[in-house]
Formats: C-alpha cells, sequence, structure tokens
C-alpha cells in the first residue's frame, strides 16, 4: 500500500470526493478525517493498564462517504492506496481474507451492535500516512470510519471515549489484533501542538501543550515490515499476563495487571520469575514511571528531560522488552548525533516500522536530510522520513460539495 504524504488535509478531501464522484457516480454526502499517532512515552503500557503520552500527527486518513437504499446492504469501498475497490455484505458481516477493508468493516460491524440500522455504504479513501511505519493508519481508518458512519447515520456514542472504545473492539474482535486503546484514543483525541496523556486503568486523560511551538517531528521508516498479526504481539502479551500472575502469587495479593506492581515491589521477586516474563515486566514497570516523569517534564517546559527519557524508553525497548530491531536502533543511534535532536524512540509495536523523533524546528529540514544520508549505506532499504507537525484528532470535515 502506497500513500502520499505531501498531501496537505484539504487536497486529501478534495482527493477523496473526486475518486467517490468517479466509484459511485454520485456526490458523497459526508466528509471525514481522522489522523495517525506516534508514541512519546508508554511502549506496550496501555494494554497493561498504565500511562501513556502520544500525539496525532498532521498526516491522515480522509473518507468521503454515501449510502444508498437496497437489499441485501453492503460496503463498497475504494482505497487509492491500494489501488482497488473491495466489497462486502453488511447483513451478515464476516472478515475478509487479508484485506484492508476489515477495518472499516469491523467498525461497522460494531456500529450495528449498537442498534443502528445499516443502508448500504459506499466509501472512498485517500490517505497521507507511511502504512506500516508505526503510525497506526489502521486506528486512523478506523476512527475516520466511524466519523463517517456517524455523520450519515446519527447515533453516535454518549462519549467520544466510547467511539475510540468502539474502534478499539472492531480491531481485537473483528481484524484479531489484539492492541490496547492507545492507537484510538492518540487518532480520536488529538489536539494540535499538545501531547495527550492517558491512564489506560482509570481512562482519565489529559492534554498538555507542548513547551513552545517550535517542536517539529520527523518519523524515520525503517524499511522493516511492521506486522502485528504474525503473533509477536501477542506472545509479548502472554509474557506480561504471566508475569502479573507470577508476582501475584509471590506477593500474596491479587494482581490484575502491572500497573498494580511498584518497582521495589518487583525488584524483590523478580528473580523467581522466568527470565523473559522478567524482562518484559521490567519493562512495562519503568516505562510506566517514565511517562509520569514526562508529564511533569512537559509541564515544566523541559523538553530536555523529556527528550532523555525517550531514548532511556528506547534503550529499555531493545534490551528488556524484545521488540527493537537493528534498523530502528540505527535509526535511533544516528538521530541522537544531529543538530536539533530533542528525542527519539522507536513508536508503537516495534518489530519494525518508524521511529519518532522529536526536533528543534528550525534545525528539521537539514535534520531530516542528514538522517537519510547517515542511513543510505546502511540500510537494506534507504530509510524514508516523514517531516510532520502535531495535529488535531479525528472529525467530521465541512460540505463535501466545497471541497
Amino acid at each position: 500500500m502506497q500513500s502520499d504524504p505531501l498531501l496537505s488535509g484539504k487536497e486529501l478531501a478534495e482527493r477523496a470526493v473526486e475518486s467517490y464522484q468517479e466509484n459511485f457516480q454520485s456526490s458523497p454526502a459526508v466528509l471525514s478525517q481522522a489522523p495517525g499517532r506516534l508514541e512519546i512515552l508508554g511502549n506496550h503500557t496501555d494494554y497493561n493498564n498504565g500511562f501513556i503520552l502520544s500525539i496525532a500527527l498532521d498526516l491522515s486518513i480522509v473518507i468521503a462517504g454515501g449510502q444508498e437504499e437496497g437489499s441485501p446492504s453492503r460496503l463498497a469501498a475504494w482505497s487509492s492506496s491500494f489501488n482497488e475497490r473491495v466489497e462486502a455484505g453488511l447483513e451478515k458481516i464476516l472478515p475478509a481474507e487479508d484485506s484492508w477493508i476489515n477495518y472499516p468493516l469491523g467498525v461497522l460491524r460494531e456500529i450495528r451492535e449498537s442498534g443502528i440500522r445499516l443502508p448500504s455504504i459506499n466509501l472512498a479513501v485517500e490517505s497521507s500516512l507511511p502504512v506500516g511505519a508505526g503510525v497506526s493508519s489502521s486506528a486512523a481508518l478506523e476512527l475516520a470510519t466511524a466519523e463517517a458512519a456517524y455523520g450519515m447515520l446519527g447515533g453516535r456514542p454518549a462519549t467520544p471515549l466510547e467511539q475510540a472504545q468502539l474502534c478499539q473492539r472492531a480491531e481485537n474482535d473483528f481484524v484479531g489484533v489484539p492492541c490496547g486503546i492507545l492507537d484510538q484514543f492518540s487518532s480520536l483525541f488529538g489536539l494540535r501542538d499538545h501531547v495527550l496523556f492517558l491512564d489506560c486503568d482509570t481512562l482519565d486523560y489529559d492534554r498538555i501543550a507542548l513547551p513552545g511551538s517550535e517542536v517539529a517531528v520527523v518519523i524515520a521508516d525503517s524499511g522493516v515490515q511492521h506486522e502485528l498479526v504474525d503473533g509477536k504481539y501477542a506472545a509479548l502479551r502472554s509474557h506480561c499476563r504471566r508475569a502479573t500472575q507470577k508476582i501475584g502469587e509471590l506477593l500474596g495479593r491479587e494482581i490484575s495487571s502491572l500497573r498494580q506492581v511498584s518497582l521495589d515491589e518487583f525488584l524483590g521477586c523478580r528473580e523467581q520469575l522466568d527470565e523473559e516474563d522478567r524482562r518484559r515486566a521490567e519493562h512495562v514497570i519503568r516505562e510506566n514511571s517514565r511517562v509520569l516523569a514526562g508529564v511533569e517534564a512537559l509541564r515544566r517546559g523541559d523538553l530536555g528531560k523529556l527528550g532523555e527519557l525517550m531514548l532511556q524508553s528506547h534503550s529499555s525497548s531493545r534490551d528488556l522488552f524484545g521488540n527493537s530491531c537493528a534498523e530502528l536502533d540505527f535509526l535511533i543511534e544516528s538521530a541522537a548525533e544531529l543538530p536539533g535532536f530533542i528525542g527519539g524512540k522507536l513508536s508503537g509495536g516495534g518489530f519494525g516500522g518508524a521511529t519518532v523523533n522529536l526536533v528543534e524546528q528550525n534545525a528539521a529540514v537539514d535534520f531530516q536530510h542528514r538522517l537519510e544520508e547517515s542511513c543510505r549505506n546502511r540500510l537494506k532499504t534507504p530509510a524514508r522520513t516523514f517531516l510532520t507537525t502535531i495535529g488535531d484528532g479525528a472529525r467530521l470535515l465541512g460540505n463535501p460539495q466545497e471541497s
């Protein structure tokens, strides 16, 4: 799948309307947009009921949507990125084999389960997100689908958080990726020039203004295929689950997640854990502390401290959690040597994908070019880099006829 990260949101919207008209011989009723996201701190803490810091990007998916009456109802979806139109039934919604349409299908199934009748629905999808780079294009597609569907059909959930949870269920139960709430939350709740904080246990959240406004985001795609449905993600969750159970037995109390284990408690019993379970648990417990330290750094306006915590997080992902790779490590090591670098780490599930780098705005273009140059002769596939900023969350756009 290819996308065009150089397109602005307005250009994406215009292309979505044109694609809809070409594929469905009519004009769309709604336009929706949902951004990708990057995790700043909190790697794999979400499904352990921990803490996260994340941002929404000024790169996104835009959907033009419309509906038709008729029986049986069906979904017809066109993606310029895949250069294909796919159809699936909405009377009995079943996963398609190895297809991107499963993400909108899963969302529509959840919407139907909430009691909303589904007519035949047409979607035209345009994207500026680098797919497979750990920026959660899947969550953006889910949220953009939900926004379009609610814009056409009504019935929006009582709170935005319920909408994020609906999209998470779609990915967990329909697509089969056991992700936490991080991706969908970040794509929906993003706010320009703000970092998002989420307590994944209580679901309390905050938007914290980024100190100053002169910070750019450089995404560096390692070129290593980023896949979460091949079992690696699920294996990490299993290690965390086993560690949680064992620590509870050792401490003599019921523990439902690693969030409930202090560092001192962990250090007191870690030698009695299976080695791999121990390493995964140590990463999560220390990562939660790093997120809270990052929140305090942001509130003090200390970007330097936030950058240090990001580098510590990457080292922990590499050495304890085991979800980095040589290409990601090289990208971070190279970036840390360049002028303007504030902090960086792998983002998302790991095992490939991309790194996120916070960079001084006035050095960002030179930083991007130098990072590409340093990687050109060291990686099997030259790293792609993308310069962007922190953007807003998922929303309905204006009248499609005015795009």
